[in-house]
């Protein structure tokens, strides 16, 4: 049997083939590696976007967000707070009132009270029969030649002869009788209906006592003197007040 020399052409066509073999399977693997790599790439990169697309804001996100949108637009909540909270306490400027102003007032207390009265419709009794010889003037001055001088005069002058009867206009009690250098005797009757009625210029003898409670159309006196009024002449002077407050007997008690 012959042998093989090593330098022969069998043994290196042997070591070609087997280096072709070598490198085809570096080829492949290196191939089979790199095919690896590019998928995984893509799938990392596909996972990548899938994450920023489908991500969570994490709950530190979501606390700015929330304190965020508070700060810029108030939740109905807070709007409700706000509308419901007291309102500041405001102090209104003191105005102080005119002497102008105060007689006003009086003015118009004056003729509510003489509304009210009226509306009762009562029916009272004239108390002497004799003219108006001078009306009462509460809001303008009116000239007293007694004393010389313009002052208010407060109540009605009902002409009468000395001695003649005087009669109470409504039923009441005879509150006070009083006696002085102005106007002589005064008979004061808290009438039932709530008006206080003065009649002034009596004689001091009275036909009533103090606390005596009397009917319309009852005697009460006669008439005297008044000593503040007598360039006047002999005559009733009858005066009525409400509340402290003068009313005009011609419009109250309806004596024309």
């Amino acid at each position: 049997m012959s042998r093989i020399k090593l330098g022969s052409p069998l043994r290196v066509k042997k070591r070609s083939l087997s280096s072709y073999a070598s490198f085809a399977l570096f080829v492949a693997a290196a191939a089979i590696a790199l095919s690896a790599l590019i998928l995984r790439i893509g799938k990392d990169r596909l996972i990548d976007g899938g994450d920023e697309e489908l991500s969570v804001p994490s709950k530190q996100t979501v606390a700015t967000s929330s304190a965020r949108q508070t700060e810029s637009e108030p939740t109905a909540s807070s709007a409700t707070s706000q509308t419901t909270s007291p309102r500041q306490k405001t102090t209104k400027p003191t105005v102080q009132k005119t002497a102008e102003d105060e007689y006003d007032d009086r003015e118009d207390s004056e003729e509510t009270i003489a509304i009210q009265v009226l509306g009762n419709n009562r029916s009272y009794v004239r108390p002497s029969g004799g003219a108006i010889i001078k009306p009462c003037s509460i809001k303008e001055l009116a000239y007293s030649r007694t004393m010389k001088d313009w002052r208010v005069h407060s109540g009605l002058d009902i002409a009468a002869e000395k001695g003649e009867i005087v009669k109470s206009v409504a039923e009441g009690t005879v509150s006070d009788i009083m006696h002085d250098s102005l106007y002589g005797t005064t008979i004061v009757i808290n009438q039932n209906d709530g008006l206080m009625v003065y009649y002034r210029g009596l004689n001091k003898d009275t036909a009533v006592r103090q606390g005596e409670n009397i009917a319309a159309g009852a005697t009460i006196g006669t008439v005297g003197e008044i000593p503040c009024e007598s360039a006047d002449g002999t005559h009733l002077h009858i005066e009525v007040m409400k509340e402290n407050k003068y009313l005009d007997p011609a419009d109250i008690l309806g004596i024309k």
